[in-house]
């Protein structure tokens, strides 16, 4: 399904963050532990606002999607993409605003001959 066809999102505003570039500790081979490397992060948010009369305090900040990856990216190693994306995922989603989120990581040099390696999850408040 769709995000758009769906009844609780239809009506949100989709925020898109494109291509947030980090150089991150992240990976469980051994390799990985003692460096960090280069991860692009993108970010979509299903925001439920109306009201916004062109203030920004009535609107959601976009700044909140880039203080929550360094929020999340201060705590150190992580040793999968899956857990970095759920950990991003469900902080955004504490934000009463945000009604569901799209999270996407790639490791742009975890195999040589491709260009990146990615994990994404879609998530709404309601799951």
């Amino acid at each position: 399904m769709c995000w758009y066809t769906d009844p609780l999102l239809k009506t949100c505003r989709h925020i898109v963050i494109k291509d947030i570039q980090k150089n991150i500790s992240i990976g469980a081979y051994e390799h990985e532990m003692h460096g960090k490397q280069p991860v692009i992060i993108n970010v979509e948010v299903f925001v439920q606002t109306e009201n916004e009369k062109d203030q920004l305090d009535n609107a959601y900040n976009y700044d909140e999607v880039i203080q929550t990856i360094d929020a999340v990216l201060q705590n150190g190693h992580i040793c999968l993409q899956e857990t970095l994306i759920d950990k991003i995922a469900n902080k955004l989603l504490n934000n009463p605003l945000v009604l569901a989120v799209l999270v996407r990581s790639e490791k742009t040099q975890a195999y040589p001959d491709v260009k990146s390696a990615a994990v994404e999850i879609f998530r709404t408040r309601h799951d």
